[in-house]
């Protein structure tokens, strides 16, 4: 696993050298290198580019890879430069299955099942641990460095801070 993850930091890595300083789609707030592409003078991600050129912004995804379903789901084509990418990293028997294996093709359908929740957690709620430790520093440098003491400061329900 940890190999697979240095592979996809490597092809990001390569993908934002690429992009060179604009690391953010000119017309959303997308900011995977893996969406993006520079296009002219601006850097747009797959979705603006496909809106722009009047094609579809979500398409068909082989969660399992098309040798071993021929079953897709449709999800935002964003999210689908995202999955193909985590296919990569899968060995490549598992992926290809040329002979048709049932155990490879359960390998690969619990594959597809793993990237689509890393998928969903990554891109939906993925960036709130870094906001709100960003958001924390904001308010002690604007509050004070117990700012959840101040009078009428909100607390959170589930626990009382410390």
């Amino acid at each position: 696993m940890k190999s697979d993850n240095l592979k996809s930091a490597v092809r990001a890595e390569r993908k934002r050298r690429a992009l060179g300083k604009a690391q953010q789609c000119a017309s959303c707030d997308e900011t995977d290198p893996r969406c993006l592409s520079r296009v002219g003078d601006v850097v747009l991600c797959y979705e603006c580019q496909n809106r722009q050129n009047g094609r579809a912004s979500v398409e068909l995804h082989h969660v399992a890879g098309q040798h071993n379903l021929p079953d897709t789901v449709p999800i935002p084509g964003n999210d689908h430069r995202v999955a193909s990418d985590l296919q990569v990293n899968w060995p490549t028997e598992t992926l290809r299955n040329p002979d048709g294996s049932p155990v490879l093709k359960a390998a690969a359908v619990l594959r597809g099942w793993l990237d689509t929740l890393r998928l969903i957690i990554d891109r939906t709620v993925g960036w709130i641990p870094d906001f709100l430790e960003r958001l924390d520093a904001w308010l002690k440098e604007q509050l004070g460095p117990r700012y959840w003491t101040l009078p009428g400061f909100p607390q959170a329900s589930g626990g009382e801070a410390t």
